[in-house]
């Protein structure tokens, strides 16, 4: 069998395979064999291998090595491509003797570490990956909503039922129903349910695209009948197995120790359990031993427990039953079928409840995340990714330490060197999962009680990022006619244009994104906690104002993009314009070629044209391959030397090797063609994405990774501060990269929008906490404007007072909220009690309330917080410390010269609001 693999291998490539690609040929027989068993066993021709089975089984090997041998090369010069192009882009960007690892920091991250950085004429792998996951969701959105409105609104009621984290019986079980009608039409089991039948062959349609591109940049996902769902699980649930049966055999005492500590179960037991919730789950016909026989019901419950073991220790879980698994890194992921093979839809939906803790729209909508995630990079650094990152971080390292990169330090250099590694495990998804832990769940839910508690009223703060868009729009040389961002923002809050907007720009299908990159990167979705914080943000209005403040810029800078690829019909000619911020992006020529040949569609009601992703894959395929003239030339001149590289040889040879390369050649021609229009496209979404994060204040991957890769004290000391620290990054980056003038320009724009937007957020805020207006007379209020519109919110109080509203000192605060929340304990627990033994008067009451009020859900409500202040709070600080309320009058009024029209501890307000106060009377 080994010398007809061999034979099949040559009459395909045309030649005899080297001795690396017959290597191990005996093990690529029995993976193959396997295969077609289990294909057998599927058709219903199970049992002992036969000759027929293992000529199949030949065959298969055959293909596969030819497969791998093609794979190889595309994979070769998409290396050398990528390696080249960054070599080239450092040395354009940067003399020798000023190259340090830190260089590469922003072929991972949008934007700059430093602030004494050189912006690079690149995309970065961050911008990529958001570009393909904005396109691809872009598409399932565009697609679900040409399918009909049934359609979307069984779509986002599966969505948002699915994420709910309290339900009632019926919701309960109209989200069951939903998401197993969903799963078992992607299994093409069919249930009647029309909706469910579309968004399957949609999600099929686009998970296929998406499949194809990763091939054509070096993945190799295979597509096996049997897929349907990825198989995602959490490695926490799975270790969790039984821990309720368990817990049930300790003694009582024992037992709520282990449940305070959150110990589980021993890993026997769970193993035990995990092995029979799912032994009646699979596809035994999938499951076949070395020589392709059936497992017997010992050897199935071996080949369960190894794949317990690697899903519990968090290890790969994308290889076929029974196979080895590799280290192939990024560009493999997803080129093996998942381990488990389910029987239906039934089975594998009962496996998600248990082990998954996600909705079928979720595991989707995820699936395209990491999928995205893993294309950004291999784009940006190469199939081998990981080995090129390294190649030309030691290479950047050897050279600056060396004499001719100026002998610089060779600790300094190290440390930059480790510094950007750790950025590209980051961004790459290497960094490996962690385990959470009792600590961190707690530290969790207290930062999102806390954020549930203080963010009610952030949407007013919200108001600055008008400001900030404004000046970014200056910064890019937008035409000012269209630069009516207030207006459209409000337009987009209430007008049926922002469902397309927001579809048009990617934004429409993953809204809890909005969320997370709102609060930083913290993701809120655990538990009945982080329900409380997405809740608060959501019923404030923040998300929607984020969302329509982003949907406003981003149809501006499509409208300015279009704008200018009709202007300026070179890439070169819009570098030598006043328009250099936009173009330093990463645009290459052929990007900006299609685009100009893209036509420009119209954005909204109002008629305005842009340059749209649809409006790029519009582009005829002739035009593209006019476009790439010059390189598909080269291709095929590169097919042609290559044959004559190798010399004399038969004609017989000649002619099916020549056939071969010219057949390499047309699928390499084909690929380039193929994803170039995507390549526009997702760089268009990418760069967007990148400046709306930047024109409405949210932090990226390179404000967050840091942050991520520290400990639990840090993240809780960063709550609240990330994004405003992502803001003034992006503020002094910014002005950087502008000449003097442009400069002057945007920090004056950007200072005098944020501190009227950050007075009229005091004032709103001053209004409905019950205070009369703050007088703008003075400057101190301006002050308080300025720090409050840059995003700083309640760090700018310390300018003017030694304690916050919640009472907290400023090394507290200054520390995060969840060390104030500590401080407050801390008096609750310690001091009180010691003031007692002492005889002092104590705040035992007081101090309980401001400890609670910091993290009561729902407390800070901008539309109910003064009811909630007066009625209840207020209330109870009166009964537990009598007289507080008196005294917090006479404190604000005589420290702070704070009038109230509806008084402290009053059940009712006594007057109106004296507005006169705002102008000094």
């Amino acid at each position: 069998m080994k010398s007809a693999c061999i034979d099949a291998i040559a009459n395909t490539l045309g030649r005899l395979p080297k001795s690396d690609e017959i290597k191990n040929i005996e093990d690529r027989i029995k993976d193959a064999l396997r295969q077609v068993s289990r294909n057998n066993a599927k058709a219903g021709k199970s049992g002992i291998p036969d000759g027929q089975t293992y000529r199949e089984a030949a065959d298969l090997a055959a293909q596969r090595v030819v497969h791998e041998v093609y794979k190889k090369r595309q994979r070769l010069a998409q290396n050398a491509i990528a390696i080249t192009n960054i070599t080239k882009k450092l040395n354009e960007s940067f003399p020798a003797s000023d190259q340090t690892p830190e260089n590469l920091s922003q072929f991972i991250f949008a934007g700059r570490k430093t602030w004494n950085g050189k912006e690079l004429d690149i995309t970065s792998a961050e911008e990529l990956a958001t570009g393909a996951y904005q396109d691809w969701s872009r598409q399932l959105s565009a697609e679900m909503t040409a399918a009909g409105p049934e359609v979307q609104k069984f779509f986002q009621q599966s969505q948002a039922l699915g994420a709910q984290r309290f339900r009632n019986p019926f919701d309960q079980a109209v989200a069951k129903s939903s998401q197993l009608h969903l799963l078992k039409e992607i299994y093409g089991e069919d249930t009647g349910n029309a909706p469910a039948k579309k968004i399957a062959k949609i999600w099929n349609d686009v998970t296929s695209r998406s499949r194809q591109e990763m091939n054509d940049n070096g993945f190799d996902i295979g597509l096996r009948d049997d897929w349907n769902l990825p198989y995602v699980d959490d490695a926490d649930l799975i270790r969790a197995a039984g821990r309720e049966e368990w817990l049930a055999t300790l003694p009582v005492g024992e037992r709520a120790a282990a449940r305070v500590s959150g110990r589980m179960p021993p890993a026997e037991f769970a193993r035990r359990k995990w092995i029979d919730d799912v032994y009646d789950t699979q596809d035994r016909t999938q499951y076949v031993n070395q020589d392709g026989s059936p497992m017997n019901d010992a050897e199935y419950r071996d080949a369960l427990a190894a794949i317990y073991e690697t899903k519990s220790t968090d290890g790969a879980n994308k290889i076929e039953p029974g196979a080895h698994m590799g280290s192939g890194g990024i560009k493999n992921r997803g080129s093996q079928s998942r381990v488990m093979a389910f029987k239906d839809a039934t089975s594998h939906f009962n496996y998600m409840e248990r082990y998954t803790g996600q909705p079928v729209v979720g595991v989707m909508l995820s699936h395209l995340q990491s999928a995205s995630r893993d294309l950004g990079v291999v784009k940006a650094f190469g199939p081998d990714s990981a080995t090129n990152f390294k190649l030309i971080a030691d290479r950047l390292y050897s050279k600056s330490v060396s004499s001719e990169g100026g002998g610089k330090s060779v600790s300094d250099m190290q440390a930059q060197r480790n510094m950007v590694e750790r950025m590209f495990n980051s961004m790459a998804g290497l960094n490996g999962v962690q385990n959470s832990g009792v600590f961190s769940s707690a530290i969790g839910g207290l930062r999102n009680l806390m954020t549930s508690a203080m963010l009610g009223t952030s949407v007013w703060t919200a108001a600055s990022d008008q400001g900030i868009m404004r000046a970014n729009a200056m910064a890019l040389g937008f035409d000012r006619k269209g630069m009516r961002l207030s207006a459209n923002t409000i337009k987009l809050l209430f007008s049926g244009d922002s469902k397309r907007a927001a579809a048009d720009l990617g934004l429409l299908v993953d809204s809890h994104a909005a969320v997370v990159s709102k609060m930083g990167g913290f993701d809120l979705s655990r538990g009945i906690t982080g329900w409380f914080a997405e809740k608060t943000l959501k019923w404030s209005g923040l998300i929607a104002m984020d969302r329509a403040n982003k949907a406003s810029f981003g149809l501006l800078m499509y409208r300015n993009i279009g704008d200018m690829s009709r202007q300026f019909t070179t890439l070169d000619a819009l570098k030598a314009s006043d328009k250099t911020v936009l173009a330093n992006k990463g645009w290459t020529q052929e990007d900006w070629a299609i685009m100009n040949a893209a036509e420009l569609r119209p954005l909204n009601t109002s008629g305005a044209m842009g340059m749209t992703p649809d409006g790029i894959y519009a582009v005829p395929e002739a035009k593209v391959r006019e476009i790439l003239a010059d390189r598909i030339d080269s291709i095929r001149a590169g097919a042609k030397n290559a044959l004559a590289e190798i010399g004399e040889m038969p004609d017989t040879r000649r002619k099916a090797l020549s056939e071969a390369f010219d057949a390499e050649a047309e699928q390499t021609i084909n690929r380039l063609v193929r994803n170039a229009k995507a390549e526009a496209a997702q760089k268009l979404l990418g760069i967007t994405h990148g400046e709306m994060t930047s024109a409405v204040t949210t932090a990226t991957g390179i404000d967050t990774f840091e942050r991520e890769t520290a400990g639990e004290l840090l993240k809780s000391a960063m709550l609240f501060k990330t994004t405003p620290f992502a803001g003034f990054r992006q503020l002094v980056t910014r002005s950087r990269d502008l000449d003097t003038v442009p400069a002057i320009k945007f920090l004056a724009a950007y200072i005098g929008g944020t501190t009227i937007a950050g007075m009229f957020a005091n004032q709103m805020n001053a209004l409905l906490t019950g205070n009369d207006p703050i007088d703008m007379t003075t400057g101190k209020s301006w002050i308080q404007a300025l720090l409050k519109g840059g995003s700083f919110g309640i760090y700018g109080d310390f300018l003017f007072q030694d304690h916050t509203q919640y009472g907290s000192s400023i090394a507290a605060t200054l520390g995060g909220p969840v060390l104030g929340f500590a401080e407050q304990l801390m008096k609750l627990a310690i001091t009180n009690p010691q003031k007692a033994l002492m005889g002092e008067e104590t705040s035992f009451g007081a101090d309980a309330i401001n400890t609670a009020r910091m993290v009561i859900p729902f407390a800070n409500l901008w539309y109910t917080k003064a009811a909630f202040n007066h009625l209840i709070l207020q209330q109870l600080q009166e009964m537990a410390n009598p007289g507080y309320n008196d005294r917090a009058k006479d404190r604000a009024e005589r420290q702070y010269d704070v009038t109230s029209w509806w008084e402290p501890g009053d059940t009712s307000p006594r007057r109106a609001p004296d507005l006169g106060k705002a102008v000094g009377e």
